[in-house]
């Protein structure tokens, strides 16, 4: 449990941190591939996070605990300007 703790407050920390680069990812995935299903989209984003941050192991069970603050990114990123 104190890994998937540990992992949770990784990936917060990190979409704190890269926030501005993770949205222009999110712009630029949306731009190649816009017909690919949103859900596709989001997991090539936490892969590359888990990738990013080597919790490949435990980003299946953070995940649910971060993907609120990841997919109010994803809104804020796609809102119009």
């Amino acid at each position: 449990m104190l890994q998937i703790a540990t992992a949770i407050f990784q990936i917060i920390g990190f979409l704190s941190e890269h926030r501005e680069q993770i949205k222009k990812l999110i712009v630029d995935i949306e731009s190649l591939i816009p017909n690919t299903p949103g859900a596709s989209k989001a997991q090539l984003v936490r892969n590359l996070i888990a990738t990013s941050l080597g919790i490949e192991a435990q980003i299946e069970q953070a995940w649910p605990f971060v993907s609120s603050l990841f997919n109010d990114l994803v809104a804020v990123t796609k809102r119009p300007a």
